[in-house]
Formats: structure tokens, C-alpha cells, sequence
């Protein structure tokens, strides 16, 4: 395996990988601000963030050097988007639970009766 996919490679697409779900979630803060509003802004955010913050991520906790940090940066910005759709078509990101009551209606029989002390 070693041969096909360089040990390097899989190490930086594995830091890639824990950098895309922060960063997705960055992107996701910064699309309820009001003046973000098309969707070509929420990708140059996503760009500038994948570079601005992954280089210093991998440099700060995996102790890579500036140029895998780019490496770092770009698998994130392809790899968050992508997390994202995923998560958006398996109804995960925009769930509503069916009841959204408060209010829980328990029979009679199913009461736990405790003795007080």
C-alpha cells in the first residue's frame, strides 16, 4: 500500500479530514451572518478559511511545515464542502424532530410509583 498511497499523503488527508469539520462548522456560523446571502460568498469564505486557518492548524498541532499546511488547506477546502453535502442530503444538518412538543403524555399504567422517605 505503501507504494500506491505515500505515507505522507495519508497523513495529511487524515489531518485534512479532522481541519474539514471545523471548518465546516466555521462556515456554518458564518452563513447566518446577514451579508452573507449567495452562495459564492459562503465559497470564498470556505477558500480564505481552508488557508488562513488550516496552515496554522497543521503547523500548530501536527508540527507540519508551511508547505504540507498548504496541502492541509486545500484538502479542506475540496473535503468541507463535500462533508457538507453529504451531511445536507442524509437530512442530518437540517433535522426537525416529528414532536416538538414540550409536552409528554404518559398512561397510567406505565407510572412508576416511588415511596418518599
Amino acid at each position: 500500500m505503501e507504494d500506491f498511497f505515500p505515507q505522507l499523503l495519508i497523513d495529511l488527508l487524515i489531518v485534512s479530514i479532522a481541519f474539514s469539520v471545523i471548518l465546516m462548522a466555521l462556515i456554518q456560523k458564518f452563513k447566518s451572518v446577514s451579508f452573507i446571502k449567495k452562495s459564492w460568498q459562503v465559497w470564498i469564505l470556505n477558500l480564505f478559511f481552508s488557508f488562513v486557518i488550516g496552515i496554522p492548524f497543521g503547523m500548530t498541532f501536527y508540527n507540519l511545515d508551511w508547505k504540507n499546511g498548504l496541502w492541509v488547506g486545500l484538502f479542506s477546502f475540496i473535503g468541507a464542502s463535500s462533508i457538507y453535502e453529504a451531511l445536507k442530503q442524509q437530512n442530518i444538518i437540517n433535522y426537525t424532530p416529528n414532536s416538538i412538543s414540550d409536552v409528554v403524555t404518559i398512561p397510567t399504567e406505565n407510572e412508576i410509583v416511588r415511596d418518599e422517605k
